[in-house]
């Protein structure tokens, strides 16, 4: 019976690393701190969206949410590829959620009150692989500079 006990809070705690990978939690966490430091400058406006964020889609509570920002910023600093996130990101949230993930980007490239040409260019560019159109981009930015 102890020994069933043992194992399972073993299982749990190996399975909320694979939640973490499975939801695509974690890249897309990464792909967000790459975004606020498009303009040289990650700020606490956005720090403060992502935390936002982490909190309303996936219900953490504030020690994981400073876990997964960590490793998310790990993750970020030591790969280049924005293909390899994406993808994950893709086989993990359906279709019709990426256009919530685009308005969410737009408001975290807006939380510092400025917009800048790299930011612009790789909105498009992570539209693009969300499999998402250039109408989206503009519709998404267009819905979140409104508000």
């Amino acid at each position: 019976m102890f020994k069933e006990f043992f194992n399972s809070l073993m299982i749990n705690s190996n399975n909320d690393s694979d939640n973490i990978q499975e939801t695509g939690m974690l890249s897309l966490t990464a792909i967000f701190i790459r975004i606020a430091k498009l303009d040289g400058v990650f700020d606490s406006e956005e720090l403060e969206v992502i935390r936002t964020f982490l909190k309303k889609r996936y219900n953490l509570v504030e020690q994981d949410i400073d876990n997964i920002i960590s490793e998310a910023s790990k993750l970020e600093s030591n790969l280049n590829d924005n293909v390899q996130l994406t993808k994950k990101i893709k086989n993990t949230i359906d279709f019709e959620d990426r256009f919530d993930l685009l308005q969410d980007a737009w408001r975290l490239i807006i939380a510092d009150g400025k917009r800048s040409y790299q930011e612009d260019s790789f909105m498009r560019l992570f539209c693009g692989l969300l499999g998402l159109s250039d109408k989206d981009n503009a519709i998404a930015r267009k819905n979140i500079i409104n508000k």
